[in-house]
C-alpha cells in the first residue's frame, strides 16, 4: 500500500469514527472510488488501535474518573456508575456482532447497503437533533444518563454493526431521543467508544497476530499516526461545533452522499 492510500485511509478512519457518518462506509467506498486494493489486516489493526488511543487521550480525565469510581474510590459513586452502565451498553453490541460476524463481513458490507444506511440513519439524526429545539432536554451531564437511558443506546449501537449506520451517529441519535442535550449525547456516545473500539482493536490485534501480519512496517505506523491525529482532532471539533451548531449538516451531508453513491450505482 502506497504512502498516499494509507495516509488517507488513515485519515478517513480517524475522523469518520468519531463524527457522526459512518466509519465502515467510508472505508468501503474510498477505495473503491480510487480503485485501490482491499486493505490488509496489518491497516485494519493499526488504524483501530489508533483510534481507541484518540478516544483516551481526549477523555483522559473521565476514564481515570471511572477507573477509580469502579475500583475503591468512595467518594465518586456517580463515575462509578456512569462506568458500570458504560460496560452494560457494549455487551448487546459484543453479543450480536460475535454472532453474526460472518454475515456482517461478507454479505451487509456492499455501496448498496451503505447507501441506504447513510440515508436513512441520517434522517434519524437530523429528526433527532430537531427533536430537541422543540422538546428541551432534560439530561445535560455525563453522569445523569442513568440506566435506562444508557440500555437503551447502548442496543441502539448494535444497528451501527450495518456498514454506512455510524457507531456515532446512532448512539447520537439515541441520545438526543432518550432526552439528552446535544453536548451530553456527543460526550456519552464518546465514552461509549472506548470498550467498543477498544475491543474491536483487540479483536483485529489477534487476527493480525494469526495471520502473521506485519504491524510496524513504516506505511503502517504512517496509517496509525494519520489515523491518531485526525481522531483527536476530529472528537475535539465536534464537541466545540455543537456547541454553537447542530447535528442537522452532518445528517444532510449524509443523505447527500447516500443519494450520490445511489446514482452512481
Amino acid at each position: 500500500m502506497e504512502f498516499l492510500e494509507v495516509i488517507v485511509l488513515g485519515v478517513v478512519q480517524g475522523i469518520t469514527e468519531f463524527l457522526p457518518i459512518s466509519s465502515s462506509g467510508h472505508l468501503i467506498l474510498v477505495p473503491e472510488l480510487f480503485g485501490w486494493e482491499a486493505r490488509g489486516i496489518g491497516f485494519d489493526t493499526m488504524v483501530h488501535l489508533a483510534t481507541f488511543i484518540a478516544v483516551l487521550i481526549v477523555f483522559w480525565e473521565d476514564v481515570l474518573k471511572m477507573f477509580r469510581g469502579v475500583f475503591g474510590s468512595k467518594k465518586d459513586k456517580q463515575h462509578a456508575q456512569l462506568g458500570w452502565m458504560i460496560v452494560a451498553a457494549t455487551i448487546p453490541i459484543v453479543v450480536i456482532g460475535l454472532l453474526f460476524d460472518d454475515v456482517i463481513e461478507f454479505v451487509l458490507r456492499t455501496p448498496e447497503v451503505v447507501a441506504g444506511s447513510l440515508i436513512v440513519w441520517g434522517i434519524v439524526l437530523g429528526a433527532a437533533d430537531l427533536m430537541t429545539r422543540v422538546r428541551k432536554p432534560t439530561i445535560k451531564k455525563d453522569t445523569a444518563v442513568g440506566w435506562k437511558r444508557s440500555i437503551v443506546i447502548g442496543f441502539a449501537q448494535v444497528l451501527a454493526l450495518i456498514p454506512g449506520t455510524s457507531r456515532s451517529g446512532i448512539t447520537m441519535s439515541a441520545g438526543l431521543l432518550a432526552g439528552l442535550d446535544r453536548k451530553t449525547a456527543a460526550r456519552f456516545s464518546f465514552l461509549l467508544s472506548i470498550p467498543a473500539v477498544g475491543g474491536a482493536a483487540v479483536y483485529v490485534v489477534g487476527q493480525a497476530v494469526a495471520d502473521g501480519a506485519q504491524l510496524f512496517t513504516l506505511p503502517l505506523v504512517v496509517g496509525f499516526l494519520a489515523s491518531l491525529i485526525s481522531g483527536v482532532l476530529a472528537i475535539r471539533f465536534l464537541l466545540k461545533m455543537i456547541e454553537k451548531w447542530s447535528f442537522v449538516p452532518f445528517a444532510v451531508y449524509r443523505i447527500v452522499l447516500g443519494v450520490i453513491i445511489l446514482v452512481l450505482l
